[in-house]
Order: C-alpha cells, then sequence, then structure tokens
C-alpha cells in the first residue's frame, strides 16, 4: 500500500554513489537544503525522487 506514496529510500552513502560525489559534498547538499532529507534517529535518508529533482533542477539551471 505505501509503495504506492513513497519511493525508494536512500542513504547518504547510495546518494553519493549515485551522484558520484564524495561524502563532504552528499552532506553539504544535504545541510544547505538543496536535496530534501529527513532524519531516522541520528541518520539521514533521502527519497530518490529528491535527488531526480535536484538533477532536473541542475539541468534546467543549466538550460537558462
Amino acid at each position: 500500500m505505501y509503495d504506492d506514496y513513497y519511493d525508494e529510500i536512500l542513504t547518504v552513502q547510495e546518494m553519493a554513489e549515485l551522484l558520484k560525489i564524495g561524502m563532504n559534498t552528499a552532506y553539504n547538499l544535504i545541510n544547505s537544503g538543496e536535496i530534501e532529507s529527513f532524519r531516522v534517529g541520528k541518520s539521514h535518508r533521502i527519497q530518490r525522487s529528491a535527488v531526480t529533482d535536484y538533477i532536473i533542477s541542475k539541468r534546467s539551471n543549466r538550460n537558462q
């Protein structure tokens, strides 16, 4: 049921690997709010769609 509402959840390391960036850059993107995240305890989690939104916004900015 919830699979229809929530897409894949990533760890910061998985997000960094997906974007091919370092962990410091990944945390900077999260802490700046450029990539939306939420916390589970002390750990950040990121919806895959938030990463997709970030990529789209960067591509849009490049084309302007």
